[in-house]
């Protein structure tokens, strides 16, 4: 959406807490490393996010992580020439 990005993962069969996440401003790591199962994903974001201000839900086997963009403001290229 315009001021966040939504992950959608469907991780089958996995508890909760072996679900183990890591985010940067560009990207999310999600691994779970339980007896019965495996998985290793690094998704690459398509805008800087702040990871800390993230919100997660967990239900029936499919996580959702939420993730807000950080607003960049448009700065123009270059630096400015004064008019004498």
């Amino acid at each position: 959406t315009n001021g966040e990005i939504k992950v959608v993962v469907e991780l089958p069969g996995v508890e909760k807490n072996d679900i183990k996440l890591h985010g940067t401003e560009d990207s999310l790591t999600i691994n779970v490393d339980a007896a019965e199962r495996k998985y290793f994903k690094e998704i690459k974001l398509p805008a800087k996010v702040k990871p800390k201000e993230a919100k997660t839900n967990y239900k029936n086997g499919v996580l959702e992580v939420t993730l807000p963009k950080i607003e960049e403001k448009k700065k123009p290229k270059g630096e400015q020439i004064r008019i004498v």
